[in-house]
């Protein structure tokens, strides 16, 4: 947590029939409803995730503590809410609305540090030590650390869980060397509810 499905396909079947054809123009189809970034994090008082770092004994608490004006604290004094652009934190967005493969944005860091956001895929299986998931996303961050260097930040979000791994790699030329991977270990999630009718 330190730095975000797969898109239904609409099929549709036209049926040939022989009576008269109608002036009216046709109705227009339904757009399929795109997945929400929320169901990738999902926010309530009292979730709670365990990481493990590979290569460490040490383990890694986040317990959402308190909600205020919609936005979520975590006991390490950090806030997380989602916003009409998708998932974010005091930061930055971390998962971007619509949730579709490829889609990409930046984030200005400071004057000299933009990140480079991407979600590589979703809607795909995923693994950790807590469980085996099948709705997935992978988001990629991207900032330049020194002229030469990217560090590459890979986050897999599962549907109603929320991150199951980060993998930090250091690319530098052309390759890519592991830096750390945080890995869920166990979990505690209010089921994901959907928004209100209104």
């Amino acid at each position: 947590m330190r730095a975000l499905l797969g898109l239904g396909v609409l099929g549709l079947c036209a049926c040939a029939q022989l009576s008269e054809p109608s002036t009216a123009p046709p109705a227009p189809s339904p757009a399929p409803a795109l997945p929400t970034a929320g169901r990738y994090f999902p926010l309530a008082v009292g979730n709670h995730w365990s990481y493990r770092a590979t290569g460490a004994d040490a383990v890694e608490e986040v317990e959402i503590r308190g909600v205020k004006d919609g936005q979520y604290s975590d006991n390490r004094g950090r806030l997380f809410w989602v916003s009409p652009d998708g998932v974010r934190d005091q930061s930055r967005v971390f998962l971007r609305f619509p949730v579709e493969a490829g889609r990409s944005w930046t984030v200005r860091l400071g004057p000299d540090s933009v990140e480079s956001w991407r979600i590589n895929w979703v809607g795909k299986p995923c693994t950790a030590p807590a469980g085996a998931f099948q709705d997935c996303v992978e988001v990629e961050s991207r900032v330049s650390p020194a002229p030469d260097a990217e560090l590459v930040n890979r986050i897999t979000l599962a549907a109603g869980v929320g991150i199951v791994r980060i993998r930090t790699t250091l690319l530098r030329h052309g390759v890519e060397t592991p830096q750390t991977e945080l890995l869920l270990t166990a979990y505690t999630v209010a089921p994901v509810r959907p928004p209100p009718a209104g």
